[in-house]
């Protein structure tokens, strides 16, 4: 339930700024700011996480520096969401998402 893997795992974006307690109960969430510390320490420009059901099968947070993806359409045969997934388009890398 605690350490990286737990984090790396578990760990969810909110909008408002600061670490927060989790609506999972384990790990923590992660406001703007603790976003963009992570993304400077590791030289990051982008963070895409999955684990996360979205209604429209994405949703992107920070400025769009923060996308979490969810590639189950229909979530557990109740949940009427959509499903996505993202693709790199070359020269620029710029994020594609195709929806289903």
């Amino acid at each position: 339930d605690k350490g990286l893997m737990a984090d790396l795992l578990w760990a969810d974006f909110v909008n408002e700024d600061g670490k927060h307690q989790s609506k999972r109960g384990v790990s923590f969430a992660a406001g703007p700011d603790v976003a963009a510390k992570f993304m400077e320490l590791n030289k990051l420009q982008f963070i895409v996480r999955s684990h996360e059901m979205k209604d429209e099968g994405y949703e992107v947070q920070k400025g769009g520096k923060v996308v979490t993806l969810f590639s189950a359409p229909n979530y557990c045969d109740q949940s009427k969401n959509k499903g996505a997934f993202i693709r790199f388009q070359a020269p620029d890398l710029k994020p594609v998402y195709t929806q289903f």
